[in-house]
């Protein structure tokens, strides 16, 4: 059950950034999105009673919750087929991962 650690992990890593940016005098104040593809992780994330039938579930989404709650991170869905991190995470075939890579503004250059 790999995909539910994911988004607390990805928080874990927001925090960290956003600590650092503080310290070094860059003020944070809005919340950061955290683009998440699996409707289900968004659904116990931000719906507390779900949780009632869930007792099962790890802690990581309570952590992520608190962060929404603090306004630290917003969780946001966004569709597998525009997640930009598949390009660090799976093996794509060339059609994608070029359309990945234009995306984040990298342009492949022929020399």
């Amino acid at each position: 059950m790999l995909q539910p650690l994911t988004p607390a992990n990805a928080t874990k890593e927001v925090l960290w950034l956003r600590s650092f940016l503080n310290e070094i005098g860059e003020d944070v104040t809005s919340a950061t999105p955290l683009l998440v593809d699996n409707q289900s992780a968004i659904r116990l994330i931000k719906n507390p009673e779900f949780h009632k039938r869930t007792k099962h579930i790890d802690t990581k989404y309570h952590f992520i919750r608190e962060q929404c709650t603090g306004y630290k991170i917003c969780v946001e869905y966004v569709e597998s087929a525009k997640q930009l991190a598949d390009i660090m995470t799976k093996p794509l075939n060339k059609k994608r991962h070029e359309w990945l890579r234009e995306q984040f503004g990298v342009k492949f250059k022929n020399v």
